[in-house]
């Protein structure tokens, strides 16, 4: 057992945990980069292969969780994972143990951020990062300030951006950085343009 090596992979998942649920997404990313780098360079691979379909892996679990309801992107990404680190040490054995303490180690700063008030709503900037509002210079046939206020119910998760059913229409909204699942009741909190923020009903 390589030490080293299950050690700079963990600290590469554990990086883009922080990149995700902290305001150090700079610094969680930079984390996350050098370890990898790590981990694949004392490999000492002698193609790209291994790296890109690791890479397109970690892509597709990142992009799973700010497309509501899209699984097959967070199933493929999640073997491609798996593919990758595979082709690295060419032991299945040693894959699936790597990526399980890697795995483990992550989840378990996952739960200790969340318990501690850590979300995703720090990335609200990156899904609608302008507010499209009249204050801004922003004007549009389709206001949203008449559902400040109303109640509606999820069609798809929130994580944190997803759908939700008012009455007869079906809009895109944001929850508050907490992740809500289908089919729960949610009220508008704030609306800037076609920005329409939302939180569960308590």
């Amino acid at each position: 057992m390589n030490i080293l090596e299950i050690l700079l992979l963990t600290v590469g998942f554990i990086g883009i945990v922080i990149a995700a649920l902290t305001p150090q997404s700079t610094i969680g990313g930079l984390l996350a980069l050098a370890s990898f780098g790590g981990y694949f360079y004392m490999n000492s691979l002698e193609n790209w292969v291994p790296i890109i379909i690791f890479v397109i892996g970690i892509c597709l679990l990142i992009f799973e969780v700010f497309i509501p309801d899209f699984g097959v992107a967070g199933i493929i990404g999640f073997f491609l994972i798996i593919g990758g680190v595979y082709l690295t040490n060419n032991d299945f054995a040693s894959t699936l143990r790597d990526l399980s303490i890697a795995v483990v180690a992550s989840s378990f700063l996952v739960i200790m951020l969340v318990r501690r008030g850590y979300s995703l709503a720090h990335l609200e900037k990156i899904v609608l990062k302008n507010n499209l509002d009249k204050k801004s210079g922003f004007s549009s046939n389709t206001d949203a300030s008449s559902y400040l206020g109303k109640t509606g119910s999820t069609t798809t998760p929130l994580r944190p951006s997803g759908k939700v059913r008012f009455e007869d229409s079906e809009l895109d909204v944001l929850s508050t950085g907490e992740h809500i699942d289908t089919n729960v009741l949610v009220v508008v909190t704030k609306v800037e343009g076609y920005k329409i923020i939302v939180r569960r009903v308590d």
